[in-house]
């Protein structure tokens, strides 16, 4: 297995390129998610950090006007870090990794010396990412400051789809959330709407949408399905009416896009719930979806 590192200044494209690769079902590992869940985790690393720095770990952000504190603080989490990396890469079964990293802390953990433990050698670097294999590259320019042209080129894909079993619904909050890692304890995730990372511990009740069906006359109807019919109802004229619509209005819309919706097991509220999901992957994502068979292939090809 070869490992990318994803590396560049601020504002140089690197969480672009993190979603990208995890919606086409790359394993990514984003360094800085994995390096605040660490601190929650690894028992004493806080205790080591504090009594190092001499001071409290919620006065962590004056570090970056003391560099010797910085410094100290490298030479504590950047081993940690590297070990989770080596531990997760051992996890994956992919042809290709990516690691995510504006530092890069590897380097000085001394993972670049030659091969793991875990077998696999220091991460190539890339200020850009590849795309899904078999597929064409495609460029498109950001607009931020202080990038070179090679620094702004990402590859997109034109057939990008939305692959439901990365996104999730998590109980108790609003939207969906992209998967971007698994913890040891949880999962790190990525709300589609305002992009903000999150670690969700064992205790979250987490779906991907995916794993979601609907009741129908005839059996369940899973949501991918369920998008497609509404899309359908759509292009042909319905409109799509939103979540907060009266009853009436949803209903009369799913007896024209799903007509054969079982009324004593799918209620209104279920209905809403799927409005809101549609709205939400139809702004935020694409309506296209990975089947299952796509999925397999993929997992073989990798």
């Amino acid at each position: 297995m070869k490992t990318v590192l994803i590396t560049g200044p601020m504002g140089g494209g690197k969480s672009e390129a993190r979603r990208y690769l995890a919606s086409l079902g790359w394993p990514v590992y984003d360094c800085d998610s994995r390096c605040k869940a660490l601190y929650e985790t690894v028992p004493g690393l806080k205790g080591r950090i504090e009594e190092s720095l001499g001071i409290p770990f919620s006065e962590l952000h004056c570090i970056f006007s003391r560099p010797e504190l910085k410094q100290r603080l490298e030479s504590i989490v950047y081993p940690v870090v590297a070990q989770d990396i080596k531990e997760w890469l051992g996890e994956q079964s992919a042809s290709l990794a990516f690691v995510e990293s504006a530092t890069a802390p590897y380097r000085r953990s001394g993972w670049g010396k030659g091969r793991t433990t875990s077998g696999v050698g220091p991460p190539q670097r890339t200020s850009a990412f590849s795309p899904r294999p078999g597929q064409p590259y495609h460029t498109q320019y950001g607009h931020h400051r202080g990038a070179s042209k090679k620094d702004r080129q990402i590859f997109k894909d034109t057939d990008m789809k939305t692959d439901l079993a990365k996104i999730l619904s998590v109980s108790g909050r609003h939207g969906l959330y992209l998967f971007l890692a698994q913890t040891r304890g949880g999962a790190i995730a990525e709300a589609l709407a305002d992009h903000k990372r999150i670690a969700f511990d064992s205790h979250s009740r987490i779906s991907t949408l995916s794993d979601i069906a609907i009741y129908t006359s005839e059996g369940e109807m899973r949501l991918a399905e369920v998008f497609t019919a509404i899309k359908k109802a759509a292009d042909g004229g319905e409109a799509v009416p939103s979540a907060k619509a009266s009853e009436a209005e949803i209903t009369s819309f799913f007896s024209v896009a799903v007509p054969n919706y079982d009324s004593d097991r799918f209620y209104v509220s279920h209905m809403r719930k799927v409005l809101d999901w549609y709205g939400e992957l139809e702004k935020y994502a694409s309506l296209d979806f990975v089947t299952d068979e796509e999925r397999e292939n993929a997992a073989t090809e990798a």
